[in-house]
């Protein structure tokens, strides 16, 4: 469609070793428009933050291999453009706010020198006019003392700090696109409210589309415009937010929300999907989930479910898709 600012065709990515094949990706196909929050949800291991380094081409090759029918943005083939080609558009019109702020940032280099590269680079600043621009920048994500900050070594600011950091040079140019995997993972639950309330601001002032990776539904419910449920390598279920959370048809898609505690019920016991994500070396046959779902068949444990597109235009992989209202569809472990 028009409005796609990124469009993904059946994207794979694997990692062949000495005992098998790492499979982490297999032939997930995914938009995200332009200005919207798309939300990439799923457990840690069902292959998020690979489809998020791919779409940045930021895998090393080796050891990863992977491919796609198509990777479109803004109206460009990601696949046909060189390396040098992808230095010029990363960090200009695609940027990415990892996981760890610690390690993402330089340990020799101040926060202000590290800031200053991107307009002197992206902006075409001066170094003088750079470092004024990093200054109003880190001012712009709530950053005391900011001309103190830009003196300063990552390790010499909290968790929360670096955070801000990394938003503040992911949105420093303005890009079109901004890939967030999981930006509040180790901060504590406060300084995570701060973190995604500006985050979520700056992406709606500038028109960005940012892509949210979590395995939290409850930021999903505040910050996204449509989700994308990823469940070992696969989409399990795709849908705008209001209706994902009001009617998740996945047993996958209903156990991580149940999974999520509640402070307004009562008398509620907490749920937790049952097992764990297997291995991506050893999936088991049929769906993948099936070992954990309390509704498989036989045929479940054969056949690997297609991804059905539904009247409303959202999207579902399973054989027996429920709102939820049988009520023995979740019989996960409970404590």
């Amino acid at each position: 469609m028009s409005d796609d600012l990124l469009r993904v065709r059946n994207l794979k990515v694997v990692f062949p070793n000495p005992r098998g094949v790492v499979r982490a990706v297999e032939g997930i196909d995914l938009r995200v428009r332009a200005g919207e929050c798309a939300a990439l949800v799923g457990e840690s291991g069902c292959g998020k933050s690979v489809t998020s380094l791919a779409l940045m081409k930021l895998l090393n090759t080796p050891p990863a291999l992977w491919q796609a029918d198509e990777m479109m943005f803004d109206g460009r083939d990601l696949l046909r453009l060189s390396e040098e080609e992808m230095l010029s558009l990363r960090g200009r019109e695609m940027c990415m706010i990892f996981q760890d702020a610690l390690t993402a940032l330089n340990p020799v280099m101040t926060v202000g020198r590290q800031m200053d590269e991107i307009f002197i680079r992206h902006g075409g600043l001066s170094r003088k006019q750079a470092r004024r621009a990093s200054v109003d920048a880190l001012k712009l994500v709530g950053v005391p003392s900011p001309e103190r900050r830009c003196l300063d070594y990552p390790h010499q600011l909290s968790g929360g700090m670096r955070q801000r950091v990394l938003i503040a040079m992911a949105f420093s140019v303005h890009p079109k696109l901004i890939i967030a995997d999981e930006p509040t993972t180790a901060l504590d639950v406060t300084i995570q409210a701060q973190v995604l309330e500006i985050l979520k601001t700056l992406q709606r002032e500038n028109g960005t589309a940012l892509l949210l990776i979590t395995h939290d539904l409850s930021v999903v419910a505040h910050m996204a415009d449509s989700v994308h449920v990823m469940y070992c390598g696969k989409m399990a279920e795709e849908a705008d937010t209001g209706t994902l959370l009001r009617q998740p048809l996945h047993p996958y898609t209903r156990g991580l929300m149940a999974s999520v505690p509640s402070l307004g019920e009562k008398h509620t016991r907490f749920y937790q999907i049952p097992d764990h994500v297997p291995s991506p070396m050893h999936k088991p046959e049929g769906c993948f989930f099936h070992p954990r779902c309390a509704v498989c068949t036989e045929e479940c444990r054969k056949k690997m479910p297609p991804l059905v597109t539904l009247p409303d235009g959202r999207t579902v992989r399973c054989f027996h898709p429920s709102d939820g209202s049988d009520s023995g569809a979740l019989q996960g472990k409970e404590g």
